[in-house]
């Protein structure tokens, strides 16, 4: 049974960390230096920035559970009409049964409740699995970036998008 359930504390936030510092090694290493993904890491995925983005940027963070374990996670940002799917990661031993699939369902079903217009996120252009499974669920590719980090690293990402009322 999978499970999405809102992370509000700090001991949420903790789990989360430890999930983000297990898979994104894993997911980002072959494709970007471990370091920057270390920075990654402390910038964006620890305790205290998942308690400061929840705070002062209006995202919403949420636990992925398959049979009540803690599996992956996703974080979100609404922006007004548009909703930014800031972060979607699953454990790899957990990849291929549907939580992903169901992940992206009720970020569809969050968006269309609260009036959302578009869903972007940012995926790095070397990561194909994760663009296929976005394409197939509607997003559609429609910017190339190139990402620059305080810390002098820089990544070749894609902007996609799903529209979801006509603008």
């Amino acid at each position: 049974m999978i499970e999405i359930n809102k992370a509000n504390n700090t001991s949420e936030f903790k789990i989360i960390e430890k999930l983000a510092k297990e898979i994104l090694h894993e997911v980002y290493d072959p494709i970007i230096p471990a370091e920057h993904t270390d920075y990654f890491l402390t910038e964006f995925q620890s305790e205290n920035s998942i308690g400061k983005q929840i705070k002062n940027e209006n995202f919403s963070y949420f636990l992925l559970n398959f049979d009540t374990k803690n599996v992956g996670y996703l974080g979100i940002q609404k922006l007004n009409k548009k909703l930014i799917l800031s972060k979607l990661y699953i454990l790899k031993s957990f990849r291929g049964l549907k939580i992903g699939k169901t992940a992206l369902e009720y970020v569809n079903r969050f968006a269309t409740n609260n009036g959302i217009e578009k869903i972007e996120l940012i995926v790095n252009q070397h990561n194909q699995n994760t663009i296929d499974i976005y394409l197939k669920n509607g997003f559609k590719i429609v910017e190339s970036l190139i990402n620059s980090f305080p810390n002098g690293h820089s990544v070749e990402d894609y902007k996609m998008e799903k529209i979801l009322i006509a603008e």
